[in-house]
């Protein structure tokens, strides 16, 4: 009866060690992902009593309720999303259309909307505020916006003459009566 006795007795102790270790390291663990996880100070000091406190049915509460993602894929993501915002605002957006265009357009290739306005001498985009060109250094002068604001002046002058030429030959009046 002695040797039951002591193999029960051994049996209860390496049982009673293998669930205390278990705990131990469950405690440990838990209290490593939660400081991978969170900042909060209180919320790591209650995941970690709540681990304590009901051992195993403790950390199926704290596998439930511990946030989704550790701060380093937090950070990861929001790396990710604002890299991406930034290839789209680098992209540029038509005021008039709201359609994407790419930063070296000069006019909007859907509604033909001037986006920047090129170089005298390069030839290359320039936003309307610049007062120089950075590609090669020339001087943007009044004389040139001038002259460009002109040149859709008349373009937009030739637009509506050609128009109004289109409505006399429809009209039935605008045949018969000899033109300017």
């Amino acid at each position: 009866m002695d040797n039951w006795e002591n193999a029960a007795t051994l049996a209860v102790t390496v049982a009673a060690a293998y669930v205390l270790v278990l705990w131990i390291g469950i405690i440990a663990w838990t209290y490593r992902d939660i400081r991978d996880r969170t900042r909060d100070t209180a919320f790591q000091i209650v995941a970690v009593l709540l681990v304590l406190v009901f051992n195993i049915p403790g950390w199926f509460i704290y596998m439930i309720l511990r946030p989704s993602e550790t701060l380093a894929e937090a950070y990861a993501r929001s790396l990710e999303e604002e890299a991406l915002l930034q290839e789209l605002e680098e992209q540029g957006i038509c005021p008039s259309c709201k359609r994407y265009t790419t930063a070296d357009f000069v006019i909007c290739p859907y509604c033909r909307t001037q986006l920047k306005e090129p170089c005298a001498n390069c030839g290359r985009p320039l936003n309307f505020n610049w007062a120089t060109c950075p590609y090669c250094m020339t001087q943007k002068t009044r004389v040139a916006a001038s002259a460009q604001k002109e040149v859709s002046e008349v373009s937009q002058e030739e637009g509506a003459g050609e128009s109004s030429e289109r409505q006399r030959a429809a009209s039935p009046q605008g045949s018969l009566e000899p033109s300017d």
